[in-house]
């Protein structure tokens, strides 16, 4: 009896002890990575999502069916396969075995459930809303097909969206609050989420993958770019967000630190509110054009961080004709003539908002000197990130600036939310901007399945918005992350949210 207890006990303490190595390496405990983010998302909803700020919290907490690497490649993530016998059927396979961070299991039918919903949003209707609400069908326990109602060559790339991060139907149903207490199935869960501040995670114990090699993060919100380095420098963060460019060159002297930089999807752009004067003209928005010296604002704020911009589509993407096109330079006696032409000069006050961000300031600040050549006054108003956009909501801007790195690596997104009529007001196109024969252009570059017709639909829809001037264009964005030596693992993605499931830190 005794030697049955004592077996019984073994075997206990053996099942234990798998389940808990099951959970992770224990040498994890007390890595708390601390990391200092430039802003904060207004919702964590995945179906109101406005900016990539919220990313940042998403991407730990959630997986989507497929995600893009650092090395921009589209790869599986919670599927296991992704069959398309036409371009308008889809087959997919679940990995098997994945959990919710509460411990339900993954099923079909939450992944059916995840593309309905974003199907059903106002805001991505556009993005899911041609799947064929009655094709849906379940094939086995891991596996379910549908149909769409027509083609769309981005729709496999828009799997990645975090807009259709893997949601548990049981949990939604509950009556959770999405946008401030997310669940899903990624490394990590979110404890604690303070708007502006903070937010904190540890490890999810199920998550289906390898465990992180952290036992949780800290982010910390720092809008000002300079004290987040300080924090760096300081040990109070291992990681911060945004470099600065004039920081670059201190942190490479810096023995302690180390930096991570990447050319990343964003294009980074000044927007004409296109429905209020003086932007209401062309010959407004070309002058601007002409009058702005934007080599020398590069080569100052950005200190060449980048490249400078020639085209709404980012040379990453596929059918860009950036490489083809030469950046504007400054016209002085044609600036003077298109805004003498839109009753525009001497006496003129314009105002141009911008978020909480350093070298937005700075940007907005050198076009404030140099428009006083031409008699014009520019009031810079520099905002909280929320009040930021509402200000754009309500139109109080005659400029803004602002950068575009759609979470959809693919022509399509680029150019769809900025420019498209459908978005009037939605970011990023606080331009108001709005074009007949863009919209049609943009959806049949979406319908249009041949690689070489999507390749000239695109060009001229590109050529199209550079003759419209709705944006003057800043440069195509670098990722420049700063991190102690303690930090390792980092593989940069080519965009703000970073993955931290596979950053490492080293002991002191």
């Amino acid at each position: 009896m005794k030697k049955k207890l004592i077996i019984a006990m073994l075997l206990a303490l053996s099942l234990f002890m798998v389940a808990c190595s099951n959970k992770g390496d224990t040498k994890a405990e007390g890595k708390v990575l601390k990391v200092a983010v430039s802003e904060d998302a207004q919702t964590l909803e995945p179906n109101d999502l406005n900016d990539d700020y919220a990313e940042n919290i998403l991407i730990q907490v959630y997986d989507t069916l497929v995600k893009r690497n650092s090395k921009g490649e589209l790869v599986n993530s919670i599927a296991e396969s992704i069959k398309t016998p036409d371009p308008q059927s889809f087959k997919i396979k679940i990995r098997e075995g994945v959990k919710f961070s509460n411990g339900d299991p993954l099923t079909v039918e939450d992944v059916i459930f995840t593309l309905q919903r974003a199907a059903a949003s106002e805001k991505f209707k556009s993005f899911y809303g041609k799947i064929d609400p009655n094709s849906y069908k379940k094939e086995d326990d891991l596996t379910f097909s549908f149909k769409l109602t027509e083609p769309d060559a981005a729709f496999l790339n828009s799997l990645s969206h975090p807009a259709v991060s893997i949601l548990s139907k049981k949990y939604v149903e509950s009556g959770a609050d999405l946008a401030n207490a997310p669940m899903g199935t990624g490394p990590f869960v979110l404890d604690e989420w303070v708007q502006n501040d903070h937010a904190n995670f540890s490890v999810n114990e199920n998550y289906w993958g390898d465990a992180p090699k952290i036992s949780g993060i800290e982010m910390k919100v720092i809008p000002e770019a300079s004290q987040r380095i300080i924090e760096l420098e300081s040990g109070g963060v291992d990681l911060a967000y945004k470099v600065d460019p004039s920081e670059i060159p201190n942190i490479e002297e810096n023995k302690d630190l180390k930096l991570y930089r990447k050319l990343d999807n964003s294009v980074h752009f000044i927007g004409f509110n296109m429905d209020k004067a003086p932007f209401d003209k062309k010959e407004a928005r070309e002058a601007m054009v002409n009058a702005i010296d934007m080599n020398s604002i590069f080569e100052t704020v950005y200190m060449n961080s980048g490249k400078l911009a020639t085209s709404p589509i980012n040379p990453n993407f596929k059918y860009s004709i950036a490489d083809s096109l030469k950046p504007n330079v400054v016209n002085k006696e044609r600036a003077k003539e298109l805004f003498a032409a839109a009753g525009m000069g001497e006496g003129t006050n314009l105002s141009i908002y911008t978020s909480d961000n350093t070298q937005r300031v700075n940007v907005a600040t050198m076009m404030q000197a140099q428009l006083k050549e031409y008699g014009i006054g520019l009031d810079v108003e520099r905002l909280e990130w929320g009040a930021f956009i509402d200000a754009l909501k309500n139109k109080e801007h005659n400029m803004f600036i602002m950068s575009w790195n759609p979470s959809v690596v693919d022509a399509h997104y680029e150019l769809f939310q900025p420019f498209h009529s459908s978005n009037k007001g939605q970011g990023p196109n606080y331009m108001y901007f709005g074009n007949e024969e863009l919209d049609n252009l943009i959806k049949e570059g979406i319908s249009t399945i041949d690689e070489a017709k999507r390749a000239d639909i695109y060009k001229r829809a590109q050529e199209l918005i550079n003759k419209e001037y709705p944006w003057l264009y800043i440069c195509y964005g670098e990722t420049v992350v700063a991190g102690n030596n303690r930090v390792e693992g980092l593989d940069l993605l080519p965009k703000y949210p970073q993955e931290l499931k596979d950053v490492n830190l080293l002991e002191k």
